[in-house]
């Protein structure tokens, strides 16, 4: 499935983008510990991992261990991913056609990758983020309480924040909330409403 955000984030504005948000990982570790420390959770994945950030920090909370993966669409983000550490995984793909088995990860998340994506096209990445999730999912996005969209670096249709927690349980009414939080600056994070659903036991 295409789509412009794809072409977008596939091409120079993308690469761009990852050449500026480049961070120590270390630095991002309290937010992933506040959230998920103590979880039975031993098999994650990330769509639109980028560099690979929140990989390092989410293994490094869950233990040696763990296996966390990373999809990325963007090749420059792709290949800087790959080389961050052995102990994650970085493959190519996107929010559309997750390349893996229905039920296969205990968590699944985003974290800044739900904005970009076009109301017409978020229920099908929802959707194959509840279908490869066996138990969990999180999302950390901007929050508006009706869709809002943000002029980003002087282009259109590509970022909106949204009520994405009303989309998801609008799509799977049975996802219950775990935990909810917020993530700002001094988390490491643009100011990020964050939420941790979980499947319904007949769902898993």
């Amino acid at each position: 499935m295409g789509t412009k955000q794809l072409e977008m984030w596939q091409g120079d504005f993308g690469r761009s983008y990852t050449d500026r948000n480049n961070c120590d990982y270390k630095t991002l570790m309290p937010a992933w510990r506040g959230v998920f420390e103590g979880m039975p959770i031993k098999s994650a994945l990330e769509i639109g991992c980028n560099r690979g950030h929140n990989l390092m920090a989410l293994h490094e909370v869950l233990g040696e261990e763990s296996d966390v993966i990373g999809i990325e669409p963007g090749s420059y983000a792709l290949e800087i991913a790959r080389q961050v550490s052995p102990k994650v995984t970085a493959i190519r793909g996107n929010a559309f056609d997750i390349p893996f088995r229905d039920g296969t990860f205990d968590l699944t998340f985003t974290s800044g990758v739900l904005i970009h994506i076009s109301l017409t096209d978020l229920p099908t990445a929802l959707r194959e983020i509840h279908r490869v999730s066996r138990r969990y999912i999180f999302a950390a996005e901007y929050f508006a309480e009706q869709e809002t969209e943000v002029n980003y670096r002087g282009n259109t249709g590509l970022l909106w924040k949204r009520n994405f927690l009303r989309h998801y349980q609008t799509l799977f009414p049975g996802l219950k909330i775990v935990k909810q939080g917020f993530w700002g600056q001094a988390e490491g994070y643009d100011d990020s409403t964050w939420w941790l659903m979980e499947k319904p036991a007949e769902a898993k």
